[in-house]
C-alpha cells in the first residue's frame, strides 16, 4: 500500500502558509527561501492529489479543498507540536506546567501571578486546568495543586490549606425570598452542588447538627466558579469555600447566610513527582506557592 503520509515539514509549510499574509512571510517564519517554501507547498499538493491554494490572487488564499484539509490537520499538528514540548525533560529549558482546577486558578492562583513572576524571572507558566495525578505520573504537567487527602501514589505532597464550608446565596433568591438564617429552613430551598467531591452538603448538615429531611431540589455543576455564579443570581444555596468563593464575597456577589462554619474533609495539595520536584524550577515555583498559601487571611462571618 502506497505511503500517503505527508513529510512533516510539508506540513508545516501548510499551516505556516495558511496562516501567514503570504508564501513570503511564511516562509521566513520557518527560515526558508521562499523557492524551498514553494516547492514543500507543491510536494504536498501532489502527495495529496488536491490543490490547496488559489495562487491567481496577490497573495495565494485557501481552496475550498484547502480549508477543508486545513480544519482536519491543524488539531493533529497542534497535539504532535504540544506533545514533543512536553517531552522536553527539563524544565528549565521549557515553561513550566502547572496543573490547577480551573474554579482554584481562576480564584486564588492569577491575582497573585504577579508577585510570583516579579520574584521569579525567567520563569514562564502554562497553566493546565484539567490536572490529575495522571498527568503528573505521566510528565503531562510538572507540578499539580490538587484537592485530596495528599495521599496520591508515587507523589510528592504539601499540605497548602484545608477547607472550611458555610453557606452563601444572593441577598434575595428568584423567588423574592430572602436567604435562610437558620439551618433547619434550608430544607424548603433548592441547593446548588458540585459533582465532585460529591456528597458535600450531607457532610456540612452533620457537621452542623441537622439531621432533618433534605431538599429534595438541587442543581449540579463540574465548577464552583458555575456555582457560585448560579448562586449569585439568586438560584439556591450553595456551600462557601475559601479561597473558591472570595470573588464573590469580596464583589458583593453573595452574601454569607448564616454564621456557621464546618470543617470540610480533604484539604488543597501541591504535589509532584519525586524526579520532578528536584528541578531547580519546580522548586521555586513548590516554595513560592506554599508561601502564598500561609497568607490567606482567616475568615470573618461578620
Amino acid at each position: 500500500m502506497k505511503n500517503r503520509t505527508p513529510p512533516w515539514a510539508a506540513i508545516e509549510a501548510f499551516i505556516a502558509a495558511a496562516h501567514a499574509g503570504s508564501f513570503k512571510d511564511a516562509a521566513a517564519t520557518l527560515g526558508l527561501s521562499p523557492p524551498a517554501f514553494t516547492r514543500r507547498i507543491q510536494l504536498l499538493e501532489h502527495q495529496i492529489g488536491v490543490k490547496l491554494f488559489d495562487r491567481d490572487h496577490p497573495t495565494p488564499v485557501l481552496t475550498v479543498s484547502g480549508k477543508r484539509y486545513l480544519k482536519r490537520l491543524k488539531p493533529g499538528y497542534e497535539a504532535v507540536r504540544e506533545a514533543t514540548d512536553w517531552m522536553s525533560p527539563e524544565p528549565g529549558l521549557r515553561p513550566l506546567r502547572l496543573g490547577i482546577s480551573e474554579s482554584l486558578a481562576t480564584s486564588w492562583l492569577v491575582p497573585r501571578l504577579a508577585r510570583f513572576y516579579d520574584q521569579a524571572a525567567g520563569i514562564d507558566l502554562v497553566l493546565r486546568t484539567r490536572g490529575n495525578p495522571i498527568d503528573l505520573v505521566g510528565g503531562a504537567v510538572d507540578v499539580g495543586i490538587l484537592f485530596g487527602r495528599g495521599n496520591w501514589a508515587n507523589l510528592i505532597s504539601h499540605k497548602l490549606f484545608g477547607i472550611e464550608a458555610f453557606i452563601v446565596s444572593a441577598q434575595v433568591l428568584v423567588d423574592d425570598r430572602q436567604p435562610p438564617h437558620r439551618v433547619e429552613d434550608i430544607v424548603d430551598h433548592r441547593l446548588l452542588e458540585v459533582i465532585d467531591p460529591p456528597g458535600q452538603w450531607q457532610e456540612w448538615l452533620t457537621g452542623a447538627g441537622y439531621d432533618g429531611p433534605l431538599p429534595s431540589t438541587r442543581t449540579t455543576f463540574d465548577s464552583a466558579v458555575v456555582l457560585y455564579e448560579a448562586a449569585s443570581q439568586g438560584l439556591g444555596l450553595a456551600l462557601g469555600m475559601r479561597p473558591l468563593v472570595d470573588p464573590f464575597l469580596a464583589r458583593g456577589r453573595l452574601t454569607i447566610a448564616m454564621e456557621i462554619t464546618v470543617p470540610m474533609s480533604g484539604a488543597y495539595y501541591m504535589v509532584a513527582t519525586p524526579e520532578a520536584r528536584r528541578h531547580k524550577a519546580v522548586q521555586i515555583l513548590w516554595r513560592w506557592v506554599a508561601a502564598e498559601a500561609l497568607r490567606l487571611p482567616a475568615i470573618s462571618l461578620e
